[in-house]
């Protein structure tokens, strides 16, 4: 199948707002409409990504064309002047996060591959087997360097500090406040074992302070914040499981914006969206995708959401720009608006 590019008109629209000052870290939250795909530059220029999306045609969505994520990690990159891909960080081995590595190293060279180690879990698409990787993973990390991490890690990436602080199931070991949000926190099923595992990270230009958990799970999400906030306070937060509904052990976190890598009919749902609008000190929910089934009550105002439509979506991402005293931006390229954030 012939690879496909974004449209022009599309690219004009990308390109507004898409310029990256010299002294900010710039996190781009591509749309895989479901899966994840965050690309960090940071002021020194280097590049850290954060999951590659969908291989682009999957077994719920046979009409998807081959390479739509990767042409859309492209095309983002262009428009960041970003011509590879220093380190990719891959959260677990589920096809909406790493399914899409072949497509984006057609289109990009990547020199690092950092992940927890082999996958727990088998899933067919990837071609999985328990205690092995991926073969496509593994053969997309044997043409660079591959690294595994533990929680407590650094992934050096210059101008940055970025921390493992979730590896494996196990959480960074570190002293926290304590979290007066645990008590009463109803369990629920465990789920599966990939999820569970989750790579997640911490990273840290000056005072802004923004985190990625992969798909933990609920379970997973208490575990690590209580009885001990061993995060501390975020700025941004990409939300778990795409925008699923979090347990109120993220509250200690106090993240003032969340931003759900969520698709038109997955994550951030009402109760997702009525419990990050609870936490103390929030701000804004923003969203890749307006929540269909959630309808206009369960959605933030529509200033907050960079794709409106299931049909004929766009594609269009979502920027955080963050400077060292801690304030940042958040860009929509579908408004063309910008909402600043003061440092506190």
């Amino acid at each position: 199948m012939a690879r496909t590019f974004a449209p022009f008109a599309l690219l004009l629209l990308l390109a507004a707002g898409a310029a990256r000052a010299a002294n900010t870290l710039d996190i781009y939250f591509i749309d895989t409409e479901g899966g994840q795909a965050t690309l960090l530059v940071s002021p020194s220029g280097q590049t850290m990504m954060i999951d590659t999306g969908f291989a682009g045609l999957d077994t719920a969505n046979p009409d998807k064309e081959v390479g739509r994520d990767g042409d859309r990690i492209a095309a983002v990159a262009r428009l960041a002047d970003v011509k590879r891909i220093d380190t990719l960080v891959v959260s677990h081995f589920h096809g909406d996060h790493v399914g899409g590595v072949t497509q984006l190293t057609e289109r990009l060279p990547v020199r690092v591959f950092v992940d927890d180690g082999p996958a727990v879990q088998d899933v067919p698409i990837l071609k999985q087997r328990v205690g092995e990787y991926s073969e496509i993973y593994a053969a997309a990390f044997a043409k660079g360097q591959h690294k595994v991490v533990k929680a407590g890690d650094k992934i050096p990436v210059d101008g940055l500090d970025v921390t493992v602080v979730a590896a494996n199931g196990k959480a960074i070991a570190r002293k926290g406040d304590a979290n007066p949000y645990c008590e009463g926190i109803a369990s629920r099923p465990e789920g599966n074992p990939e999820d569970t595992e989750s790579l997640g990270v911490l990273v840290q230009l000056g005072k802004f302070r923004f985190a990625n958990f992969g798909d933990m799970l609920w379970g997973k999400e208490v575990e690590f914040l209580c009885p001990e906030n061993r995060m501390g306070k975020l700025d941004v937060l990409e939300t778990p499981r795409h925008g699923g509904e979090p347990s109120k052990a993220i509250y200690a976190m106090a993240p003032r914006v969340a931003i759900a890598d969520n698709g038109a009919r997955k994550g951030a749902g009402p109760a997702a969206v009525k419990a990050f609008q609870a936490s103390p000190g929030f701000e804004d929910l923003w969203l890749l995708h307006f929540n269909v089934p959630g309808g206009k009550e369960g959605n933030p105002p529509e200033q907050f959401i960079a794709n409106l439509n299931e049909a004929g979506d766009q594609g269009l991402y979502l920027k955080v720009s963050a400077m060292e005293d801690g304030s940042f931006t958040v860009y929509n390229p579908r408004t063309k608006a910008t909402k600043s954030y003061a440092a506190k």
